[in-house]
């Protein structure tokens, strides 16, 4: 298996602490975000790494990992950056978006199922939600699911049809990669895919008939998108 961490955001939401760093190097606990999961996938003897890297690319520096730089960061979102790393896709992959912090437990969960595409998602998202009084329960990655399947991710879901929160964690298998990159050049001709967030492309998945599973995970996470955030997260995580 192998690991591929998305670090090539502005972080822009969060100015106080971006304005000389890429976000995934705000320091919890005296420990970066993306060291933090760098050290948990060694720890799982995940050892094939690679980093997407867009603001202040030369900035992420870890010895033994694979970087591909995204180099049109300013003008496009998640999912073209996910896509810079598709030479990497030839094992099955666990992808993390590089601005969260997270249980290992959580981690261990995902890397165990056996499913083309799993995502993690909280059912008890909306206790996290309580103190961000500047990230509303409106911008969260709701998840829609039933029989065990995803139906629907995104933030114009209503909260109370929802499953849970979709929390940047995925895993896809080796044999599905082939699809995966398929289905994203067609999503390229049809869509803007510089505006195209991950969870767009999961939605554009279900409909083309692609099973998407969720993985309900629990233990302690914490998005940073704020600075709120990053103040709860340095609470959560001492």
């Amino acid at each position: 298996m192998k690991a591929i961490i998305i670090a090539a955001g502005l972080g822009t939401r969060i100015p106080q602490i971006t304005k000389k760093k890429p976000k995934c190097l705000i320091r919890i606990n005296n420990q970066t975000l993306i060291k933090r999961q760098i050290d948990f996938f060694r720890s799982l003897n995940i050892n094939k790494i690679a980093v997407v890297r867009g603001f202040m690319k030369n900035k992420i520096n870890y010895k033994s990992i694979t970087y591909f730089n995204n180099k049109n960061y300013k003008k496009n979102e998640q999912l073209d950056s996910l896509f810079c790393a598709k030479k990497f896709f030839n094992d099955d992959i666990i992808v993390c978006f590089s601005d969260i912090i997270y249980e290992k437990k959580i981690l261990n969960k995902i890397i165990k199922t056996k499913k083309d595409i799993s995502i993690a998602v909280d059912k008890k998202w909306k206790n996290r939600y309580l103190k961000r009084f500047d990230h509303p329960f409106s911008q969260a990655d709701k998840v829609i699911s039933k029989n065990g399947k995803v139906l629907k991710i995104g933030k114009n879901i209503p909260t109370c049809k929802s499953n849970g929160e979709f929390l940047g964690i995925f895993r896809f298998s080796k044999v599905i990669a082939p699809i995966l990159i398929k289905n994203y050049m067609k999503i390229k001709k049809t869509y803007n895919s510089k505006s195209l967030q991950i969870h767009d492309f999961f939605n554009y998945l279900v409909k083309k008939k692609i099973t998407v599973y969720p993985l309900y995970v629990k233990g302690k996470y914490m998005e940073i998108d704020t600075f709120n955030d990053y103040q709860i997260a340095k609470r959560k995580f001492k």
